[in-house]
């Protein structure tokens, strides 16, 4: 009998073997000849899946955000009683900053999905910018006392509290220039310093008036 094939295992597969080149090489060393070589294929067979290195690119992209999804939404979503509501919510930003080895490792995949979406610019905007720009505003709208939003499409959307929306415009331009000085510039903005100055903004956010 012929051997099955799993499809779904074989893709996830050339997943993860791009994602060891993104981490190596950055998004420009994801072909379809370094993939194959990686996942120990050949190029052929790689072929068989992708007709064309845009294909195996945009999959690529696809699969990294879901695997970084994977990672973070755990984290972000577990359950935080203890402490006050900025420090619980210095929390669940920190899970987006690059202050160790994991979440290092997070951001350079994240900044690899970015410049693929710069590059082919995708209906809708940067998939990536509107995850983080979702997560913000639900955290700017836990620090002025709105209720949570338990659906995630609606998060997508703008909150009617127009406060919400410039401060979480505020914590996103923020938190990507504090993750970009924890990478380029360690010496100067340690992990210390990046988690009390991201608490010094939270504490600014103002809340709602009676």
């Amino acid at each position: 009998m012929p051997r099955l094939v799993d499809h779904d295992q074989r893709r996830a597969e050339i997943g993860e073997a791009a994602i060891r080149i993104i981490l190596r090489e950055g998004p420009a060393g994801v072909t379809v000849r370094g993939v194959a070589a990686e996942a120990g294929w050949s190029t052929g067979s790689l072929r068989h899946y992708f007709g064309n290195q845009r294909e195996l690119q945009a999959y690529v992209v696809q699969a990294t955000t879901d695997t970084l999804r994977r990672r973070l939404l755990p984290r972000v979503q577990r359950p935080r009683t203890k402490g006050s509501v900025v420090e619980q919510v210095a929390t669940i930003v920190e899970e987006m900053l690059p202050l160790d080895a994991e979440r290092r490792e997070e951001y350079a995949l994240w900044s690899a999905v970015v410049e693929w979406e710069r590059q082919h610019p995708q209906e809708g905007g940067s998939v990536t910018w509107n995850d983080q720009r979702a997560l913000h505003r639900q955290c700017v709208a836990a620090l002025r006392g709105h209720e949570p939003v338990r659906d995630p499409g609606q998060a997508m959307g703008p909150h009617p509290d127009p406060e919400v929306e410039l401060w979480a415009a505020l914590l996103h331009t923020f938190v990507d220039g504090l993750a970009a000085q924890l990478v380029n510039t360690p010496g100067q903005v340690p992990p210390a310093t990046a988690a009390h100055l991201l608490r010094s903004l939270l504490r600014a956010v103002p809340p709602q008036r009676p």
